[in-house]
């Protein structure tokens, strides 16, 4: 039987940091992240009088989504651009040399962890009420799949900085408490 909580502080969906190795100027401007769904198939097994329903065999991780405000230099945008054109259709040798191939070890695991490669690890740091961390989901294998556009608009009344979102495809999450 599980243990009941003991804890009656609620997610404080404002206390979060984001660390991703390679994008190190995409973690200050984050403005919101999501903790990416988990499903499973199944399996329909055929009687004649009731069909019944299995677990599945896979886990399907939904995609990771980052909302990102627009630095004046438009660093955290460049950054990622980068990334994204070099794993995909990269022009010229320049814009492929900053990224070194993603090397396997004997168990299947990449050894290349340090954001260099095709993928990097990252993980978002859930904060509890005294903004210490509370809770890890550590993301492995990422890599990006799209950056949004940026909307510049002179006909707004107030100074709200621009954002764009990121999305992520990754192999696996964890999550450490």
């Amino acid at each position: 039987m599980a243990d009941l909580t003991s804890n009656v502080n609620f997610l404080s969906p404002i206390e979060f940091k984001l660390v991703l190795n390679r994008l190190p100027n995409v973690e200050f401007f984050v403005k919101s992240a999501n903790v990416p769904g988990i499903s499973s198939g199944s399996t329909e097994i055929v009687t004649p009088f009731k069909n019944v329903f299995q677990h599945g065999d896979k886990l399907a991780y939904d995609e990771f989504t980052v909302s990102v405000i627009c630095d004046e230099n438009m660093v955290a945008f460049k950054e990622i651009s980068d990334w994204l054109v070099a794993v995909t259709m990269p022009e010229n040798f320049a814009q492929y040399a900053g990224l070194k191939p993603d090397t396997y070890g004997g168990g299947g695991e990449p050894v290349n962890q340090q954001g260099e490669g095709v993928t990097s690890d990252g993980s978002l740091i859930i904060l509890n009420s005294n903004k210490n961390a509370n809770v890890t989901i550590k993301f492995i294998d990422m890599f990006p799949t799209g950056v949004s556009s940026i909307q510049l608009d002179t006909s707004g009344t107030d100074l709200t900085p621009p954002a764009f979102d990121i999305t992520f495809k990754y192999n696996k999450y964890t999550i450490e408490v």
